[in-house]
């Protein structure tokens, strides 16, 4: 389809490297080919199903269906396809091992600049564990009927709400505004975590009683509510002495629901009673469930949103935890570091190279002896400034990032304080990122997060691009020549330094490094005609 004039393209590899580390299957049909058969089919499609890519390439999806697949969903998606039109249906599926999953289907037709369906694409997503806990409350003793009964309705009508929005503020609003009608709840409001604060703050509430504007839970607090965000897990308790008592005179029990999708809490679902009796433990799996149902929902449309994504999220911390190498190592020497970028070769470890003002014998000792350092070395510089690589083990929280997707943009550290800003593109969760840094690191703030366009193409695809086409060591004789002012004017290094660096003789370097200019020049200049 063509873009909006003034709108800034993304090309077609973004895009398939989106839906390639997208968290659903996503296939690509061709229906101008008999059959239908798949032309494309992500990473998360593979795991899902356990089929590969080369298995399932020019076949009908249908390979997925068994003996206990539903007719009516099957006929259901046959009458979208041949109506053109988009559908979502929920049938049981068959991995390439026999084992029988759950999956909820999305398809919807791709169109033309004229309007021709050209293509239709697939989303897949593993809804085993909601239908199995809607099936385990079914499945209950007679005594249980009429819960079932209630619950059978409630969850349908949240369903059905959630499948008709147009937007995840809508989705929230419509499931608090159907709880807190369904007997015998009386009120329920949904909090979103607020990253800098480390709270949790309503957005959405509905029932008998007052407006929640302006109350924060904070995630330390002693509350059901922070409780079930830290350890994503239902909790109960009595409305008095918690946070939104005062709002909430006619309550008198609640639940306080994670809302989650695999490792990923997007709040929580705090849901009241004006009995005390309840939220019994099988009140609470039905809860549960419903938790992962609205979760799951938020993640699709989360993931969907992920192909067209136009910005990436910027993340600013602030760690004062010497567990953190340049932390303590700018509070032991009294001095400042500063980040200036990494190689990350395929073989092996991170590199990552600072610029700073200690003494270079005795920094070297010193980041010697932290947990994350594997190697320091001086690539250039006095005792007054100097350049040095730090070469990481294994467990280096920047290699976990890197692996995560994760730009790190720039590390200041001084006076035993580090400031950290980080990328995050758009398939990346954010509190996830946060979470990850607050572990590693004891009192790690976070102390910015905005939201900023990214151009049609970034910086990062430019490299990559280019990178596709040096070996591992032309990288390495780059990357390194760069950083360590091999190109500025008054040339503080030399080529036999960084040969040594590198492990190789002088000639073997330059012929890397000319190789590698030559290949740099040609892919910018060729990209210029």
């Amino acid at each position: 389809m063509g873009e909006s004039e003034g709108e800034p393209g993304v090309d077609f590899e973004l895009k398939e490297r989106a839906m390639d580390k997208a968290p659903v299957g996503i296939t690509i049909s061709d229906p101008s080919r008999e059959d239908n058969p798949m032309i494309y089919a992500n990473e998360a499609f593979e795991r899902l199903t356990g089929y590969p890519r080369t298995e399932v390439l020019g076949r009908n999806c249908r390979f997925l269906q068994g003996a206990a697949s539903a007719p009516e969903a099957i006929r259901q998606m046959s009458e979208a396809i041949a109506a053109d039109e988009e559908t979502t249906a929920e049938l049981v599926n068959y991995r390439a091992n026999g084992e029988a999953f759950w999956n909820e289907v999305t398809i919807a037709p791709l169109r033309d600049e004229d309007g021709t369906v050209t293509h239709y694409v697939g989303f897949q997503n593993d809804v085993t564990a909601r239908k199995e806990a809607e099936f385990e409350v079914i499945q209950r003793t007679e005594d249980l009927e009429h819960l079932v009964r209630r619950i059978n309705g409630l969850m349908k009508d949240v369903t059905e709400r959630l499948m008709q929005s147009t937007s995840t503020e809508e989705d929230l609003r419509k499931v608090t505004e159907r709880i807190a009608a369904a007997d015998p709840y009386v009120f329920a409001w949904f909090g979103e975590p607020d990253l800098l604060s480390e709270t949790v703050v309503p957005s959405s509430w509905a029932g008998e009683g007052d407006s929640l504007e302006g109350i924060e839970v904070a995630i330390t607090d002693d509350d059901p509510t922070a409780r079930a965000f830290d350890t994503r897990s239902v909790q109960t308790a009595p409305v008095d002495g918690t946070v939104c008592s005062d709002s909430l005179p006619s309550a008198r029990s609640l639940a306080a629901v994670p809302v989650t999708y695999r490792e990923t809490v997007y709040g929580v679902l705090t849901v009241y009673s004006d009995t005390d009796d309840v939220f019994d433990e099988r009140e609470t799996v039905v809860l549960e469930a419903l938790g992962r149902t609205i979760g799951t929902a938020i993640n699709a449309r989360e993931s969907r949103r992920i192909l067209t994504a136009d910005n990436i999220v910027v993340l600013e911390f602030e760690v004062s935890d010497p567990a953190l190498f340049v932390v303590d190592l700018s509070a032991r020497e009294d001095c400042r570091l500063e980040y200036h970028g990494s190689i990350d070769p395929e073989n092996d470890a991170l590199s990552m190279f600072f610029s700073t003002d200690a003494p270079r014998t005795r920094l070297v000792d010193l980041a010697e002896e932290a947990a994350e350092v594997d190697r320091a070395t001086v690539i250039s510089g006095d005792d007054e400034a100097n350049l040095v690589e730090f070469r990481m083990a294994e467990t280096s929280v920047v290699a976990e990032l890197a692996e995560r997707g994760v730009i790190t943009r720039s590390i200041v550290a001084a006076d035993g304080r580090a400031h950290i800003t980080l990328e995050l593109p758009s398939a990346v969760d954010a509190r996830t990122i946060a979470t990850l840094l607050r572990d590693r690191y004891t009192g790690t703030e976070l102390v910015a997060s905005r939201t900023r366009d990214r151009p049609a193409t970034t910086k990062q695809e430019f490299i990559a691009g280019v990178e596709a086409q040096l070996t591992d060591r032309q990288v390495t004789a780059l990357q390194k020549a760069y950083l360590s002012g091999y190109y500025a004017p008054n040339r503080s290094t030399t080529g036999d330094e960084l040969a040594e660096s590198m492990g190789i003789s002088r000639a073997t370097f330059h012929q890397h490094l000319r190789a590698a200019e030559q290949k740099l020049m040609a892919e910018f200049f060729d990209a210029r005609t």
